[in-house]
């Protein structure tokens, strides 16, 4: 439940008490979570867990990996193997919300991530779903993030309000997400820190009521401004924090977890 407060919206709890310590530990502390953009779940698996001895807080299922590999494998194998972890599945949904959001969490995902393109109605009906697990069974988080692709949901006026509308739907965070194919073909967006200025606008309208985390191929210095800027969720790319696009995700398993924990540290503070 949201209630008002000066300058924006403030959070209030759901009621269901272990969702709401995960948005709670989003808003209060730095977090940090593994994209695992890979086409087959072996890889997946490795990467993953050299992102949880590396100290993240949450593994991303990524979008490749559970088009190749199908949510009905990815999802379960990743509970059985990470059986403590935070699963986020990034199913980049823009339609039939309610039934993709059905599949992950009865496979034993804690989170979905949809794209706020989708529009309202079908934020609706992925918090729906999300609303019944939770009454159905109270001992794992389930939460709802909506991603905000930039440029496309761009400038930081439009994302502000998109951001508004998604927690208004009920969603229990926000991603800003900046593309990576726009990225690939305009490197000025990252130069000029787009990704950065939109993030800071909608942390600024929304940052009281529901966490906002920061995606897309983000350096560590990025990374760092956002921290200093008040901003606490970011999402560690392939690049795996360095300042170009390459994925990195056929590095040694010691390599990506030497270079994840690093990120940790640098940006926690640590």
């Amino acid at each position: 439940m949201l209630m008002a407060a000066a300058g924006g919206v403030a959070w209030g709890q759901s009621g269901h008490a272990v969702s709401d310590r995960v948005v709670e530990r989003l808003r209060a502390r730095p977090s940090f979570q593994i994209s695992v953009d890979v086409g087959t779940l072996e890889l997946g698996l490795a990467v993953a867990n050299a992102g949880v001895l590396g100290g993240v807080d949450i593994i991303e299922m990524g979008t490749p990996l559970l088009k190749t590999q199908g949510v009905a494998n990815v999802v379960p194998a990743f509970r059985k193997r990470f059986p403590d972890a935070l699963l986020l599945a990034d199913m980049k949904t823009m339609d039939g919300g309610g039934g993709e959001a059905r599949s992950v969490f009865a496979g034993g995902g804690n989170i979905l991530d949809f794209l706020a393109m989708a529009g309202v109605d079908t934020a609706k009906a992925i918090c729906a779903v999300r609303d019944e697990f939770r009454r159905e069974g109270g001992e794992l988080p389930r939460l709802v993030f909506a991603d905000i692709m930039v440029p496309q949901q761009g400038p930081a006026k439009v994302a502000g309000e998109v951001a508004l509308r998604m927690v208004e739907a009920g969603v229990d965070a926000v991603g800003i997400h900046l593309q990576s194919d726009a990225r690939r073909v305009n490197p000025k967006l990252i130069a000029d820190d787009y990704l950065g200025d939109v993030a800071r606008a909608v942390h600024e309208k929304i940052g009281k009521a529901v966490p906002v985390q920061v995606v897309g191929g983000l350096s560590i210095a990025q990374a760092k401004r956002l921290a200093k800027a008040g901003l606490r969720a970011f999402v560690i790319s392939g690049n795996l924090g360095l300042p170009d696009s390459t994925a990195r995700y056929n590095l040694p398993p010691s390599e990506i977890q030497r270079l994840i924990s690093h990120f940790v540290r640098e940006v926690s503070g640590d």
